[in-house]
C-alpha cells in the first residue's frame, strides 16, 4: 500500500470518528438557548415572584459564565490527560448537570446545576475539534473542524426551535431528561470510535490550577462587569470596581504564566501573529453575530409586524446559511487558503450586514432573502480556517487549550455585543423617542415609534458590519497557504508553526 492510499484509508476511518463528536458536541449546544423558550414555565414552577423576574437573567448567565471559565481549563485538562478521555468526562458531567437541573427545587439550585452542566458543555468543542484535527489528514481537516464549528453553531440557534416543540409536550423539566436520552447513544459511539483518534496524553506535564483559579476569577469578574449582572450592579462604581478586579486577576495570571513550567495557556502563543489576528477578528465577529441574533427576529416582530413563529423563521433564513457556511468554509479553506477564505468571508458579513441596515419598512423577499444569506455565509465561512490557523500555529499537544481560548474570544465578543446593544441600543432609542416626544408632545403615533426603533437598529446593522469589515482587513495577516500545496504529507503538521509566513 503506497502512502498515499495509507493517507486515505486513514481519512475514511477517522471520518465516522468526527462526526460521533459533531453530534455530541450538536448535543452539548442545545442547552445554552433551549431553556428561552420556556423560561416563563421555569420561574413560575420554581416560585420566583413577578417582582423577582430579573433572576431570570441567572438561568442564562449562570451557564455562560460556567461556560466561559471552563472553555481554558478544560481545554488544558484535554491537552495533558488525554483527549478522548476528556471529552468522555465532559459528556458525563453535561450529563449529571442535566440530571441535577431536572431534579432543582429552587432558582439557587438550579442556577448552580446549570454551571456544573456548562462545565461538561465547555469540553466538548475545543477538545472535539482536537481530536479531529488528530485524526485527519492536512487535506481535510478544514473540512472537519468546519462540520463540527457548524454543529456547535447550528445547536445554539436550533435550541430554542427544540425548547419550544418539545418543551411544550413534556415541559422544562423533560427537556433536561430529553440531554440523557440523545447523549447517551452519542457517549456510546464515541466509546467506541474515538479512543485511537486523539493525541496521547502528555504525563510529564501538569495542569496549571492555580492559574485556572486565577483565570476563572478574571473571566467571572469581567462577564459580571460587561453583562452588568442584573439590577444590583448597575451603579457605575460597582461595575468600575469589577474591571478593576478583572485586570488584576487577569495581570497575576499573565504573570505567572510567564513563569510557571507548565502554563494553563502558552502566552507566548501570541506572539505568533496569526495567533493574535485570529482571537482579535473572531472577538469582533462575535460582536456583529449577537447584533444579528437579537436585531432580525426584534425588527421582525416590532417593525414589520410579525407574530407567532414569524420572527424565529425569519431568523431561521440567516441560521440555514450558516450551516451552509460552515461546510463551504471548510473546502475553499483547502483551495484558497485560511487568508483570503477569512478575508472573503467577512467582507460577505460585513455586505449582509449593511444590507439589513438599508432594509426599508417593508423590504422585498429579494432584499430579504439577499441580506440574510450573505450575513449567514459571511459569519461561518472563516470558522474553519481560524480553527485550523491556531491547530497549525501551536504544537499537538496545546490544540485543546488553543481553541479554548479562541472560543473564549468570541464568546466574549458575543457578551460585549450584547451589553452594547443594551446599553448605547437603548440610549439612541430614548434619544430619538425624547426628541420625538419635545416636539410633537402628545400626538406622538404608534408608526414613529416603530419608526424610532427601526432607526436605532439600522444604526446598530451599520456598527455590526463596520466590525465585520475592519476583521476583513485584519485577517490580511493571517497565515496559511493553500493546502493542495502540502498534502503529501497525508496527515496533520508534524510541528508547530513558529513565525508568520
Amino acid at each position: 500500500m503506497t502512502a498515499a492510499q495509507g493517507a486515505a484509508v486513514g481519512a475514511r476511518s477517522a471520518w465516522p470518528v468526527v462526526i460521533a463528536l459533531g453530534l455530541g458536541v450538536f448535543i452539548g449546544g442545545f442547552d445554552q438557548t433551549f431553556v428561552v423558550p420556556v423560561l416563563t414555565e421555569m420561574l413560575g414552577d420554581l416560585g420566583v415572584a413577578v417582582n423577582e423576574l430579573e433572576q431570570a437573567s441567572w438561568i442564562l448567565n449562570g451557564y455562560l459564565l460556567g461556560y466561559t471559565v471552563a472553555l481554558p481549563l478544560m481545554g488544558r485538562f484535554a491537552d495533558v490527560h488525554g483527549h478522548y478521555r476528556i471529552f468522555v468526562i465532559g459528556m458525563l458531567i453535561f450529563m449529571g448537570g442535566s440530571v441535577f437541573v431536572a431534579f432543582a427545587p429552587n432558582i439557587t439550585i438550579l442556577t448552580i446545576a446549570r454551571a456544573v452542566t456548562a462545565l461538561g458543555g465547555g469540553a466538548l468543542v475545543p477538545v472535539g475539534l482536537a481530536i479531529a484535527a488528530h485524526a485527519l489528514p492536512a487535506s481535510q481537516r478544514t473540512i472537519g473542524l468546519g462540520s463540527i464549528s457548524t454543529l456547535d453553531d447550528a445547536s445554539s440557534l436550533a435550541g430554542p426551535l427544540w425548547g419550544t416543540l418539545i418543551g411544550v409536550w413534556i415541559g422544562w423539566r423533560g427537556l433536561f431528561w430529553m440531554n440523557i436520552v440523545l447523549a447517551l447513544p452519542i457517549l456510546i459511539l464515541v466509546l467506541w470510535l474515538a479512543r485511537r483518534a486523539s493525541a496521547p496524553p502528555r504525563a510529564n506535564e501538569q495542569v496549571d490550577w492555580q492559574g485556572g483559579l486565577l483565570l476563572a476569577l478574571a473571566l467571572g469578574a469581567l462577564t459580571f462587569a460587561i453583562a452588568g449582572a442584573g439590577e444590583s450592579l448597575r451603579e457605575l462604581w460597582q461595575i468600575l470596581v469589577l474591571y478593576g478586579a478583572a485586570a488584576v486577576f487577569m495581570a497575576f495570571f499573565v504573570r505567572r504564566q510567564l513563569r510557571v513550567e507548565s502554563p494553563l495557556i502558552d502566552m507566548r502563543m501570541f506572539r505568533i501573529r496569526r495567533v493574535a489576528l485570529a482571537n482579535v477578528v473572531f472577538l469582533l465577529e462575535g460582536m456583529a453575530l449577537i447584533t444579528a441574533l437579537v436585531n432580525v427576529p426584534l425588527l421582525a416582530q416590532v417593525v414589520w409586524g410579525m407574530e407567532g413563529a414569524g420572527p424565529g423563521l425569519m431568523l431561521g433564513r440567516m441560521v440555514l446559511f450558516m450551516a451552509v457556511g460552515g461546510i463551504a468554509g471548510g473546502a475553499l479553506a483547502t483551495i484558497a487558503g485560511y487568508r483570503l477564505t477569512t478575508v472573503v468571508s467577512f467582507v460577505i458579513a460585513a455586505a449582509g450586514l449593511f444590507a439589513m441596515s438599508g432594509w426599508a419598512s417593508e423590504p422585498s423577499q429579494i432584499a430579504l432573502w439577499t441580506a440574510l444569506g450573505l450575513a449567514g455565509l459571511g459569519f461561518t465561512l472563516a470558522d474553519a480556517s481560524l480553527y485550523a490557523t491556531i491547530m497549525e500555529s501551536v504544537e499537538a499537544g496545546r490544540r485543546a487549550s488553543a481553541t479554548a481560548v479562541l472560543q473564549v474570544s468570541q464568546t466574549l465578543g458575543m457578551v460585549i455585543g450584547m451589553a452594547l446593544l443594551g446599553s448605547e441600543g437603548l440610549g439612541r432609542f430614548d434619544q430619538r423617542a425624547g426628541s420625538l416626544f419635545a416636539q410633537e408632545l402628545f400626538e406622538i403615533t404608534e408608526d414613529q415609534l416603530i419608526d424610532v426603533v427601526r432607526q436605532t437598529m439600522d444604526e446598530t446593522f451599520f456598527v455590526a458590519a463596520v466590525l465585520m469589515a475592519a476583521a476583513a482587513v485584519l485577517s490580511l495577516g493571517l497565515g496559511g497557504g493553500r493546502l493542495w500545496r502540502r498534502r503529501g504529507s497525508g496527515g496533520p503538521a508534524a510541528s508547530p508553526a513558529t513565525g508568520d509566513p
